[in-house]
């Protein structure tokens, strides 16, 4: 656990408290520095943006501002985000990250007879370029089974008459996740054919019965592939059923073999509608966590979100108090029709702050009326015995306008939408047309805090890549990131977070990771990369890199995958403004200093100049 006094981005007063008290402290450690200079930092942090959001959809999309945001990956290997949209309920668009306005162009499409449910990125055969996976259903019906179709990439295209359908249909929509460690995405679920889960393995595309797990699937499924033990490879968490209870399951790998749990984890006592799981480093202790929203009564009157230390069984409440100016809100039901686009009720994870604490997006509904709409709840200090041996819990911002302002939200989520390292925010809301509205906010916070942004890639070639070209594109599901640094008070300061752990239900999860680090500019001591392993492996795929630079991008290329020696990474710099108060500050130094110089070399020459007179005088009369 980390120890000490609360990072300095958990209050906003006392941020600006804490930074009006540090004039006198920088001038003394100046050495009395000029006036020039304290004004020209005074105007830059006046100049500072707050923690406003900007509405910038229009510059991103024009107006092609519509859709359902499906999924985010590289599609075209430009180390920028592309978006994938689904429009009419049969057509999938991919908006392609642009230098020029509108940033994000719709340039590939692909339209199918059948309705699209979801869209999961990934290289499914190996030749490192990005494939997408399509679950599809009838129209207008909700309930009929899922079939499932890969969509082969061919030099960042995809053509609808070169794809492979997977022959089965399936119940739920699959996690995809790396079951036997080779980083090529295997498809996960259970099938109409059997009630046991099956597992399509990549490559060689062929269906295997995962042995021993026997529970039956809870749908919509919350499934997970992600460290929870911290020995940074992944393990395999379910969401089953029995008796109409949701029980949760941890499959630990060991040695590349997932092991049956020796007893199921219930859900909270007395919640009546459970949530979508969701995992996050929720204290900063390095050790993931596991977060759950529920209601506690049938109509979700009584909403509240639990955590849960891994494989302990306990469940804490951090956030219970949804009540603002008298209005009750609660989360928002489950309730898919063909008419009406409906999720379960899940939290987009994302350090908004960059404070080293993951915060969350949420869909709330007025629960006596119909009005709905997405908020940020922020990751604070406990201030009430319930959490206190968490530490930390949710605060619901009710007071962010650009955000709450959009009425009819149905998704919410974090993106990166100018890479760097800032995460802003992604709405999408019920509109006037058949398909759903999108809103960009840009997320205006101040620059007095820190990132790092990491993205793992398949590790399957390195320099010598298909086509010559190293596939940041594909979207890898599994690895695991920690770091250790020191914070501004000098105490020790972990982070941790999976790499695309989820994939169903719209789960929108990022490509990389943005690990806040508070207002430390020191460097990284430590930073861990994880890889899943193969069966029958005998040593955990771990490589560490030390002094990493804050604000940077680091690309890890496990490669060759059994040798984390000689794993690459490519570390990309992202200034922060810190940088440009800097640069103001020391050119408002030089030139004091020099006009100091230049104030002197001028007394001092006209000092000559009126010796020499005197000297030519004095001349003059001895002459005499």
């Amino acid at each position: 656990m980390v120890t000490g006094a609360a990072p300095a981005g958990d209050d906003r007063g006392g941020r600006r408290r804490r930074r009006r008290a540090m004039g006198p402290r920088r001038l003394r450690a100046l050495g009395g520095a000029p006036l020039l200079l304290l004004v020209l930092l005074g105007l830059a942090e006046a100049a500072r943006p707050g923690w406003a959001l900007e509405d910038v959809t229009a510059q991103l999309f024009g107006d092609q501002a519509f859709g359902t945001v499906a999924a985010f990956g590289d599609f075209n290997s430009d180390k920028q985000t592309d978006i994938f949209v689904l429009r009419g309920g049969t057509e999938l668009i991919i908006f392609l990250a642009d230098q020029k306005e509108p940033y994000f162009k719709p340039k590939v499409k692909l339209r199918l007879t059948s309705v699209i449910t979801s869209v999961v990125p990934g290289d499914y055969n190996g030749d490192s370029q990005m494939d997408l996976l399509l679950t599809t259903r009838l129209q207008n019906q909700t309930d009929a089974a899922l079939s499932m179709f890969i969509f082969w990439g061919n030099n960042q295209t995809l053509n609808i008459s070169d794809n492979f359908a997977l022959k089965k249909t399936f119940r739920d929509e699959p996690l995809i996740m790396d079951f036997n460690g080779d980083l090529i995405p295997d498809v996960f679920g259970v099938s109409m054919e059997s009630a046991m889960p099956e597992i399509l393995i990549g490559r060689n595309l062929t269906w295997h019965p995962v042995p021993d797990m026997q529970s039956k699937m809870h749908e919509p499924h919350s499934h997970a592939f992600i460290d929870l033990n911290n020995d940074f490879t992944a393990d395999l968490f379910l969401t089953t059923e029995s008796s109409n209870r949701v029980q949760f399951e941890t499959w630990v790998n060991q040695d590349g073999n997932f092991s049956k749990p020796k007893h199921p984890d219930p859900q909270p006592a007395g919640v009546k509608v459970v949530g979508q799981s969701v995992f996050a480093d929720f204290d900063g202790d390095g050790q993931t966590e596991h977060l759950l929203p529920a209601c506690d009564d049938e109509a979700c009157q009584k909403s509240v979100i639990y955590l849960s230390k891994p494989r302990s069984g306990e469940w804490f409440p951090v956030l219970q108090d949804f009540t603002y100016k008298g209005t009750l809100w609660g989360f928002v039901q489950y309730n898919p029709t063909p008419a009406e686009f409906s999720v379960p009720i899940t939290l987009h994870i994302g350090d908004y702050n960059m404070d080293g604490y993951p915060d969350a997006l949420a869909i709330l509904k007025n629960t006596s009326g119909s009005n709905q709409q997405a908020f940020l709840l922020e990751n604070v200090p406990c201030n009430n015995a319930s959490c206190r041996s968490v530490r930390r819990m949710f605060k619901v911002h009710w007071d962010l306008s650009d955000l709450n302002q959009i009425e009819g939200a149905v998704v919410a989520t974090f993106f990166d939408i100018y890479e760097d390292g800032i995460l802003d925010i992604v709405v999408l809301s019920k509109s006037s047309k058949s398909d759903l509205a999108i809103h960009t906010l840009k997320n205006n916070f101040e620059a007095d805090a820190y990132f790092v942004k990491v993205i793992v890639l398949s590790g399957l070639c390195s320099n010598d890549c298909p086509q010559k070209r190293t596939p940041f594109g594909v979207n890898q599901p599994g690895p695991y990131i920690k770091y250790t640094t020191v914070d501004a008070n000098g105490y020790l300061k972990n982070g941790s977070a999976g790499q695309l752990s989820q994939s169903a239900h719209f789960s929108l999860q990022l490509p990389y990771n943005v690990l806040g680090l508070g207002r430390s500019a020191n460097f990284l001591d430590h930073l861990y990369v994880g890889i899943p392993c193969p069966p029958g492996g005998k040593s955990t795929r771990k490589q560490e890199w030390t002094a990493i630079i804050p604000n940077s991008q680091l690309i890890v290329i496990p490669y060759p995958q059994d040798m984390p020696r000689s794993w690459s990474a490519k570390l990309y710099l992202t200034p922060s403004n810190i940088v440009l108060l800097t640069a103001i500050a020391l050119i408002g130094v030089c030139v004091f200093i020099l006009a100091i110089i230049g104030i002197l070399h001028w007394q001092e020459k006209k000092a000559d100049d009126r010796e020499k007179r005197q000297e030519a005088h004095r001349f003059h009369f001895d002459a005499m």
